[in-house]
C-alpha cells in the first residue's frame, strides 16, 4: 500500500486528476489517493490539510498543465512537497505533463512525463518511474588505475545543495572483507557540503560500499553500492 497526492489545475487537468486516480486505485485498491475534490471533508481547514497530506504521501504526481503554471495553489503544493523532499531525502515529486505546458525552473531539475494521448502507455511509464527509486539523488563515484594493480577513486553524494546543506555527517564502510579499517567519516562542514562530502579511496579489488546519511533532523538515510573492478 501507498498514498499518493495528485496536484493539479481544475482550470485544464481535472479530468486527467481523476483519470489518474483510479487507474491507481484499480492497480491496487489498498493504495491511498488524496484528490483535493473528493478528499477533503466539508469544514476542514483546506491549506492546513493539503500541507498534512502532502508532507505524508509517499508519492506527490504533478500534472503540469498551463493552468498549472497559473495556480497559487498548486505553486504552494510544489514548496510543500520540495520541503518535505529536501527534509527527509526522499523522492516524492514526479511531473506528468499535458499539452506541452512551458517548463519553469522549480520542475527543471525533475524528470518529465510528457502525456501522449494514450493514457494506458503513460500510466505504465509513470508508475514505472514511481516504484524504480524512492531516493532523489545518487551515490556516485570515478576510479583511475593507478598503477598495474591499484585504482584510486572518489565517491560523492550528487544532490541538490539544499539538500546537502542538512546533512550532519556521511559514513563510508567499504567492505573488502580484509580491511583493518573499512570505516571513514566526512563532517558536515562549508567544504564538505561544496564538495558533496566527497571521500578518496584506493583499492585493487571490487567491493560492496554501504553509505550512511545523518541529516540535523535526525533521520538516517542508508544505501549500498557494488563497485566492480576490472583490470
Amino acid at each position: 500500500m501507498a498514498s499518493f497526492f495528485i496536484s493539479y489545475s481544475r482550470r485544464d487537468a481535472a479530468d486527467m486528476a481523476n483519470t489518474l486516480r483510479n487507474h491507481i486505485v484499480k492497480l491496487d485498491s489498498s493504495h491511498d489517493v488524496f484528490l483535493d475534490v473528493q478528499s477533503i471533508k466539508a469544514g476542514a481547514n483546506w491549506r492546513d490539510e493539503l500541507k498534512r497530506k502532502i508532507i505524508a504521501c509517499d508519492f506527490f504526481i504533478y500534472i503540469h498543465s498551463p493552468g498549472s503554471l497559473q495556480s497559487k495553489h498548486v505553486k504552494a503544493e510544489l514548496n510543500w512537497v520540495k520541503e518535505s523532499e529536501l527534509k527527509t531525502g526522499m523522492r516524492k515529486l514526479f511531473v506528468y505533463r499535458l499539452h506541452y505546458a512551458e517548463l519553469t525552473p522549480d520542475i527543471s531539475m525533475y524528470q518529465i512525463l510528457d502525456a501522449t494521448g494514450n493514457i494506458t502507455v503513460d500510466f505504465y511509464k509513470l508508475m514505472s518511474g514511481i516504484f524504480s527509486g524512492n531516493s532523489f539523488f545518487n551515490i556516485e563515484y570515478e576510479l583511475m588505475l593507478e598503477d598495474e594493480f591499484w585504482y584510486k577513486g572518489k565517491v560523492w553524494i550528487d544532490a541538490p545543495r539544499a539538500f546537502l546543506s542538512k546533512i550532519q555527517m556521511v559514513e563510508y564502510r567499504f567492505d573488502y572483507g580484509w580491511q583493518d579499517k573499512p570505516l571513514y567519516v566526512v563532517k558536515h562542514s562549508a567544504t564538505a557540503v561544496k564538495n558533496k562530502f566527497k571521500l578518496p579511496f584506493r583499492t585493487k579489488y571490487h567491493f560492496t560500499l554501504f553509505v550512511m546519511l545523518y541529516l540535523w533532523n535526525t533521520r538516517e538515510l542508508a544505501f549500498v553500492k557494488r563497485i566492480p573492478i576490472c583490470h
